[in-house]
């Protein structure tokens, strides 16, 4: 999967658009009607990305990422599940509430496409 198919699928789950407020390479995707973040996407940096979620992160230089937000209790389940499905990357970790996901390792496309969606609802129900 490209990067920009990844961003064609979250743009897909709800009214969204895409931005780029972080720098020229990090996409996200905010939700149209509150202007809230519910993925953001970009290529890894290994070295970063295993400080800030863990060193058994099977991640490597070049890797396609997304973060996105998931409910607590589930986030833990799927972490458990997937070993490409970390504590998110460059989010606060005190609520355990944002995924990183390594995209292109365990995961399932179609798991993928539920887990974009439910970030989208999560945000989406917020004013």
């Amino acid at each position: 999967m490209t990067k920009e198919q990844l961003i064609e699928e979250c743009l897909k789950a709800g009214e969204s658009y895409l931005c780029y407020p972080f720098d020229a390479t990090t996409a996200v995707i905010k939700v149209q009607k509150n202007g809230k973040m519910f993925a953001f996407t970009d290529y890894a940096n290994a070295g970063k990305i295993k400080k800030s979620c863990g060193a058994e992160t099977p991640v490597e230089d070049g890797d396609l990422f997304i973060n996105l937000k998931c409910n607590i209790e589930l986030s833990e389940i799927l972490r458990k599940k997937y070993a490409a499905v970390v504590p998110g990357y460059y989010c606060s970790k005190a609520h355990m509430s944002w995924n990183t996901v390594i995209v292109g390792k365990d995961v399932p496309f179609d798991e993928l496409k539920k887990m974009i969606a439910l970030s989208y609802q999560l945000v989406a129900s917020k004013k």
